[in-house]
């Protein structure tokens, strides 16, 4: 085939390849990214993901306009009516290191924020266990675990013990300032 037709070829190919893109609907989303993406995860990102992911790039937690609804597990409803909050009245115990937020891979590249609390009982000896989350969506759900997991405590001014069951702490994956201006 002669060149002149390979680069007729090619030339034709590029429409073509747009048209790809406009038959997809990407909720807003840079098509380049979601696809890149959706060649490496197991499970591509579906229109109707993007639909849904598309009302978390600007929720009212983190500064923005979009509502968010929570999605708590079993048994949350039982925990939260003695649930103590982080800034209550209760004086609560002290971590011991500070947290580490790890902010979800696929969500970050998409510009995607979420809410979540989580709630854990902290043991005598200071540990984290029973941690339950409730997130405005699932993936953020075990990030935010991740955040208490390994953290442990010491007793509050006048405590003896660390322990206590129940405690209520906010958890918000924001984007900053510097990501938000880099969107499309």
């Amino acid at each position: 085939m002669k060149f002149s037709h390979l680069l007729a070829a090619a030339v034709c190919a590029i429409p073509l390849a747009g048209a790809a893109h406009a038959e997809k609907n990407y909720h807003g989303f840079k098509p380049e990214t979601v696809d890149a993406l959706n060649e490496k995860l197991e499970t591509p990102l579906s229109e109707t993901t993007l639909e849904v992911l598309s009302h978390s790039t600007e929720i009212e937690p983190c500064g923005g306009t979009q509502a968010v609804t929570m999605n708590p597990p079993e048994g949350w409803q039982d925990r939260l009516e003695t649930a103590h909050a982080a800034g209550g009245d209760q004086a609560l115990p002290v971590p011991t290191t500070g947290l580490t937020l790890e902010y979800p891979a696929v969500y970050q590249l998409l510009g995607v924020e979420g809410a979540c609390e989580a709630m854990f009982d902290i043991t005598a000896g200071g540990k984290t266990q029973n941690i339950q989350t409730s997130c405005s969506l699932p993936g953020f759900d075990e990030a935010a675990a991740n955040v208490f997991a390994p953290l442990e405590f010491e007793p509050a001014e006048g405590q003896d013990s660390p322990a206590i069951d129940n405690v209520l702490v906010p958890v918000n994956f924001c984007r900053t300032e510097e990501d938000k201006a880099a969107a499309p």
